[in-house]
């Protein structure tokens, strides 16, 4: 049996919720994609939560982890952990006019 002329009333009960969201034709490709295995939907803010830890590391300044936290309602050690690499590479930056002793040695 094909699939034109597919309605909402062809479809079991438990599938007609997402095609009442996404449409038949978008159920029908992820059917053909991943029919027969499960699918974990995330919740929306998992979706944008590269964008958040993005916009944290863009905005970090060196001194402002607290505030991120607040501002993005995320933990202290979560923007720490965000930030670390730039932590450690102002850390062992050095300053204009600082002797480097492995020049001496």
């Amino acid at each position: 049996m094909g699939q034109e002329g597919l309605s909402l009333e062809d479809l079991q009960e438990q599938h007609r919720s997402y095609a009442e969201i996404i449409g038949i034709e978008r159920l029908l490709e992820l059917a053909k994609a991943y029919g027969g295995t499960q699918i974990y939907i995330p919740k929306p803010e998992e979706l944008l939560k590269n964008r958040k830890y993005k916009a944290i590391s863009e905005e970090f300044d060196g001194t402002n982890i607290k505030q991120l936290a607040k501002k993005y309602q995320v933990s202290e050690s979560t923007v720490y952990r965000l930030v670390r690499d730039q932590i450690v590479k102002a850390a062992s930056r050095q300053i204009p006019g600082q002797y480097n002793l492995s020049e001496y040695l």
